[in-house]
């Protein structure tokens, strides 16, 4: 605190305005502040304490991730068209929805895993975003359905509409 705050050193009386000459020469004595982090990642390794790089993967490595991550997403695809079609439905009983059921059960396994070295948790993961994306297609499809068979300000047809304009043509 006395680097940054003059009269805790004692070089400034109460009595007296410090002049610029004294400021300046206060000022060169003050400790060089520490330049700030250039990323959120580097200011997330500091405050971790991780001095260690983490090298960002090359091409090869990151066409085999995705590639990997592509092939468990088309597993549980897969796997719930499967469900769907041999079961009669994704929703257990016609109540339990299996995809949204996965995705909790797949994220839990991704948390529970997370921090050691040999674990699944980042292929629980991918296949909890997998889940996750079937149950919210099927959400937002029934809702977008069910919005279709309300009529919104239409007027209401009665009878054939060809019939009508001929009709009315003669």
């Amino acid at each position: 605190m006395s680097g940054l705050v003059p009269w805790a050193r004692g070089q400034v009386s109460y009595s007296q305005a410090p002049s610029y000459a004294t400021l300046a020469r206060q000022q060169d004595n003050l400790p060089a502040l520490p330049t700030p982090p250039s990323s959120f990642r580097d200011w997330w390794r500091e405050l971790h304490g991780s001095s260690v790089a983490i090298e960002p993967p090359s091409q090869v490595q990151s066409a085999v991730i995705g590639l990997r991550q592509n092939a468990e997403g088309a597993a549980i695809g897969a796997l719930l068209a499967l469900i769907d079609t041999d079961l009669g439905g994704l929703d257990l009983g016609g109540r339990i929805p299996l995809d949204w059921a996965g995705a909790a059960l797949f994220y839990a396994l991704s948390v529970q895993g997370s921090g050691k070295p040999d674990s699944l948790s980042l292929d629980y993961r991918a296949m909890g975003q997998s889940c996750t994306s079937v149950a919210m297609y099927r959400t937002v499809h029934k809702w977008r359905e069910s919005k279709k068979g309300i009529p919104r300000n239409m007027p209401q047809l009665t009878g054939d509409p060809i019939l009508t304009a001929g009709k009315s043509t003669f």
